[in-house]
């Protein structure tokens, strides 16, 4: 029973894996090409607990060689996943990375024709429960850890001078964590290794657990890089509001969507109702007409006004923001207080 017991967790850890990433790519910070990859490990994190747990619960052992296979593929698509992200944050240049993983692909490729057929492995049905497998063709699994072994030192190596391309130290803890986080895989690898010598009983629980665990540190990692790392956006949005000008926001039709804290405290701007721009400036019903029409047109403005609460003169400039089309969608308006 304990066999049923340990893949039906590693189920539940795949389900954990998928909805974590699912998550972080919809609602993470960070770079957009960081967040794509992490939904793909994840992916491929959930393909290989899902596989193996299917390879334990078949009761056909004729069949157990397609969850088998399909999980020999998932990992090795983890790992081919995780140099093409190192490849990339070094910014190495494109014919290099497409002829560094089409080499690795070949090399996938011969290892799922090798060591993914029914001839590598003997497949058991222990206790009428569960089914496990043992090593029959020692020399295909030779070659599937040859080839292991060749990315994990491919992945070691670009760590390393990744690390070392870093300058900020918040940025090399970010490299160290995926370092760290891909010497579990060393430890996945151990289990399956004593098989030469020992059958086990449950010789795909362990490494499914390390990869999963290699998904949950990138995630940690990716997910700390994104809450400290600055952004264009939350850096204008923290410049927008030390600027000492009054700034407002409003659409075209002249509703009120968002003002610094100078605007707020000089033109009496409620943050309990919504307000439009004739509620912060005495504009006449023509003025406003001819503002939000200019506006829709793309055409920038001036005018002279005065503040509706305290009546001070001033000077409304408005800018208009076009969207990816080229059509106006809002307008970015300043206003200068004058003497008098």
């Amino acid at each position: 029973m304990i066999g049923i017991y340990l893949h039906l967790f590693l189920i539940a850890c795949a389900t954990g894996a998928l909805i974590f990433a699912i998550n972080f790519f919809i609602l993470g910070g960070g770079k957009w090409y960081v967040r794509q990859y992490t939904l793909l490990l994840g992916i491929t994190t959930f393909v290989i607990n899902t596989s193996y747990a299917l390879l334990a619960f078949s009761a056909d052992t004729s069949k157990a060689v397609f969850p088998h296979f399909a999980g020999v593929l998932a990992i090795n698509i983890f790992l081919l996943l995780e140099v093409l992200f190192v490849l990339q944050s070094l910014e190495v240049k494109r014919s290099w990375i497409i002829g560094i993983i089409s080499f690795f692909a070949v090399y996938l490729i011969f290892d799922l024709i090798i060591y993914g057929t029914n001839e590598t492995f003997l497949y058991i049905r222990h206790d009428g429960l569960f089914t496990g497998y043992e090593i029959q063709k020692k020399t295909h699994f030779a070659f599937h850890y040859s080839y292991i072994a060749v990315i994990a030192v491919t992945l070691f190596s670009l760590g390393v001078k990744w690390y070392k391309t870093q300058k900020i130290k918040h940025d090399k803890k970010f490299v160290l964590r995926l370092i760290w986080a891909n010497l579990l895989l060393i430890v996945a690898a151990i289990p399956e290794l004593s098989m030469l010598n020992r059958p086990l009983k449950y010789p795909s629980f362990s490494f499914c657990l390390c990869f999963t665990g290699v998904f949950f540190l990138w995630h940690y990692a990716v997910s700390m890089q994104a809450a400290f790392t600055p952004t264009i956006r939350n850096t204008a949005t923290e410049v927008f509001g030390m600027i000492d000008v009054p700034i407002v926001i409003f659409d075209l039709a002249g509703v009120i969507k968002l003002f610094n804290p100078s605007a707020q405290i000089v033109l009496h701007i409620s943050t309990r109702e919504q307000q439009t721009i004739r509620d912060i400036l005495q504009l006449s019903d023509v003025e406003t007409l001819r503002l939000l029409a200019k506006a829709k047109h793309g055409e920038k403005s001036e005018w002279l006004t005065k503040t509706k609460t305290e009546g001070k003169r001033c000077r409304l400039k408005c800018f208009i923001k076009f969207d990816s089309t080229v059509e106006p969608f809002c307008v970015i308006a300043t206003t200068e207080l004058l003497e008098g």
